[in-house]
């Protein structure tokens, strides 16, 4: 018989389209082989969709208790969250009616281990722990959040959005550490984020853990074309403040400053995640036609979109955690070109080696004429490329790893 494990996380992920879902579905997916999994999500409301996926997910073998809980940001709660201890962001997520299902589960069905996604859903698992002194609970840092915080202090030019993510950042620094201490085990998913959680908790370090996530491919028969309808993409996501933040910095510090080569090479980039019209707005130019920048819109299959792009850029100057934008275009066999701050983050990427860093728009040119000119060079970063995802970055390792960690302490 499997063991039981409760897995908590902040949405339905189904289907797992863009990184948070997938950072959710696989493991669940993956840790049914080793556990009988009691899944819990909250959702703004259960319709067809979520139906279909608690059908998706029985087929998994996987039991699906989504609850109804909006999450949305509100103006109100925000102001409201001035007299609460715990941060805006954790609070919205948390709803008495997920824990009475979580505190019964535990009860009726004898779960002894859980499992929390990210870190504004520690509020169940540290409750239930006070509750069940028993239980062993794991949590995954998908990003360290305080983190995100201060990066949005620097980057917002809005004096109100200072003061409140100052505010914020005290709150969530503070809770999110003592979290770290009352969680029996922490998996960081980025070489960046653990180092900094051992310099600010270095008595942790016996529970604190390397854990990349992995990626998984869908069948891409087209992976291997040589026939480019894009040569340089930027898959995003609109919704994302850190994606537009890079985005903008890309433009203007990478694109632009180039435009008269990039012209004469008749380059163009092509981005997706939103409508050209949205795009125009937050990256402030109402002609990007004559920027050579292209908005292909909310791709349906990004799989087949970047299998047919060349060279995958992941202009990542703010974020936490691993980019999905990377992980995929390097299963694809693609060339990634990634700032100096990806390649920092994750130590098995190494520059001209699986992944090419860039700084500044001469530096990222300059080596777009050596890929240009050297095929074989282009060729055996591919290679290297998928090698690495394959070593380094597999759901079923990551699943096992995780298994081990809990069965380990039982022993």
């Amino acid at each position: 018989m499997k063991p039981k494990l409760l897995f908590l996380a902040p949405q339905n992920p189904y289907p797992p389209i863009d990184g948070g879902k997938i950072g959710i579905y696989y493991p669940v997916k993956y840790l049914s082989k080793y556990f009988e999994v009691y899944f819990v999500t909250p959702v703004k409301i259960i319709d067809e969709r979520v139906r279909y996926a608690i059908k998706h997910f029985e087929c998994l073998g996987i039991k699906y208790f989504p609850v109804e809980k909006d999450t949305d940001d509100n103006i109100y709660e925000l102001i409201k969250n001035v007299f609460l201890e715990v941060p805006f962001k954790w609070h919205k997520y948390f709803s008495k009616k997920i824990y009475n299902l979580c505190k019964d589960l535990i009860s009726s069905e004898k779960v002894m281990y859980i499992f929390t996604s990210t870190p504004h859903m520690a509020l169940y698992s540290i409750g239930l722990k006070k509750r069940f002194p028993e239980i062993k609970i794991f949590l995954r840092e998908h990003n360290i959040e305080f983190s995100l915080i201060n990066q949005f202090i620097d980057v917002t030019k809005n004096p109100l959005f200072k003061i409140i993510g100052k505010w914020q950042l005290k709150k969530t620094k503070t809770l999110e550490q003592r979290y770290w201490e009352l969680f029996d085990k922490i998996f960081f998913i980025s070489d960046y984020d653990i180092e900094i959680a051992k310099k600010l908790k270095p008595k942790l370090t016996n529970k604190i853990y390397l854990l990349y996530d992995g990626f998984e491919l869908n069948n891409v028969s087209y992976k291997n074309k040589d026939n480019y309808d894009h040569k340089f993409i930027i898959p995003s996501n609109i919704n994302s403040f850190q994606n537009k933040v890079n985005m903008k910095w890309f433009l203007e510090n990478i694109w632009i400053p180039s435009l008269g080569y990039i012209k004469q090479k008749k380059y163009v980039l092509s981005i997706t995640g939103g409508e050209e019209n949205q795009w125009k707005k937050i990256l402030g130019y109402n002609n990007l036609e004559y920027l050579n920048v292209k908005s292909l819109g909310v791709v349906e299959n990004i799989d087949e979109v970047l299998s047919k792009s060349k060279y995958i850029i992941s202009p990542t100057i703010m974020g936490s955690g691993i980019r999905l934008k990377i992980l995929h275009g390097m299963a694809l066999g693609k060339v990634v070109m990634a700032t100096k701050y990806d390649v920092l983050s994750i130590k098995v990427f190494r520059d001209m080696d699986n992944v090419i860093e860039f700084e500044n728009a001469t530096e990222f040119f300059k080596k777009i004429r050596k890929l240009e000119a050297e095929l074989s060079l282009y060729n055996a970063l591919s290679k290297k490329a998928i090698e690495t995802i394959k070593y380094y970055f597999s759901w079923e390792n990551y699943a096992k790893t995780i298994y081990n960690h809990f069965i380990k302490d039982d022993l």
